[in-house]
């Protein structure tokens, strides 16, 4: 399967695709893979809109509406709009003038107060709805026409730096597809510079490898296991007509219990059964305890 089916069928059966966060987890992952290349969940989260946020794969760039400048985007990491209508890749850190969509009115409105992009996202999401998102030509004009225009500096006799404003297109760093962040890297060395977005990683070698995400391969999934806890109840029953080591009576007396706890709203998954004792048998008739005789004709003697 491509990375984005592989990544479907491990939520859909399991819990995800594999997380591997450290050195024992890929000795595991390697164990369980056998000798096969195989998907794991870790994908370059690449460029996204704010508002997409939590769509948690990786999308396609090729596919996505841009308007980068002349040789961006470079290495930064947030998007800047410029009064020219085209894109720039800064710094999140820096300082500008931002863009949010207010979603109940579905209009934009410019900031004037310079942030770092993800102040700004801050900003935006309490006052409005997120940072802008532009997903064609129109818009992109619409957002250009609220910038100021430049001005001419007569002390300096030219024209002040075109406007420019952050709007929502980020780019995230490499993440697992359950969200845990990605620190551990045993990445092998590869020829190509060709930036892909998904990972496989070969069993044998226990190396990382960049890879396309529409390409296919057989792929790990990780599932959560509660640990199960053995705990033993003694149960005292009065004497009746029944055998009690008959098994019918045992499995109506736990068919009992399992509908008390039903009652109880008891949601966690338990399974009742019967200790088997040495001698074969569950329950065993406890002895009437006696009391010894009473002293007669004359006082007990105490020692």
């Amino acid at each position: 399967k491509n990375w984005s089916d592989a990544q479907t069928y491990c939520r859909e059966r399991f819990s995800d695709l594999a997380a591997i966060l450290n050195a024992a987890n890929g000795t595991e992952a390697r164990q369980a893979a056998g000798t096969s290349w195989v998907w794991i969940g870790l994908f370059n989260g690449t460029w996204k809109w704010s508002q997409d946020e939590n769509q948690l794969s990786p999308g396609s760039s090729s596919s996505m509406f841009t308007v980068w400048s002349f040789n961006e985007p470079q290495d930064r990491k947030c998007t800047l709009l410029s009064k020219t209508g085209f894109w720039f890749a800064k710094d999140c850190g820096d300082l500008n003038e931002f863009l949010c969509y207010d979603g109940s009115s579905d209009s934009d409105v410019l900031v004037k107060q310079k942030m770092s992009w993800f102040d700004a996202q801050a900003y935006c999401r309490e006052t409005h709805t997120d940072l802008t998102t532009i997903r064609d030509f129109t818009k992109n004009y619409r957002m250009t026409s609220l910038l100021p225009d430049s001005t001419f500096n007569f002390q300096t006799f030219s024209m002040t730096p075109s406007a420019v404003a952050w709007i929502g297109l980020h780019r995230s760093d490499w993440v697992w597809s359950d969200g845990s962040s990605a620190s551990f890297w045993p990445w092998a060395a590869q020829a190509t510079t060709e930036q892909t977005d998904c990972v496989m990683m070969d069993s044998s070698s226990g190396s990382w490898f960049q890879q396309s995400c529409s390409d296919s391969f057989s792929f790990l999934c990780s599932e959560d296991v509660v640990p199960a806890a053995t705990r033993a109840l003694k149960i005292r029953l009065e004497a009746g007509s029944a055998d009690l080591n008959d098994a019918a009576v045992q499995e109506s007396i736990l068919q009992q219990l399992r509908e008390k706890m039903e009652e109880q709203e008891v949601t966690e998954e338990v399974k009742l059964s019967w200790r088997i004792q040495p001698d074969g048998k569950v329950f065993h008739r406890q002895q009437e305890e006696t009391a010894p005789p009473a002293c007669k004709a004359k006082p007990c003697d105490s020692v």
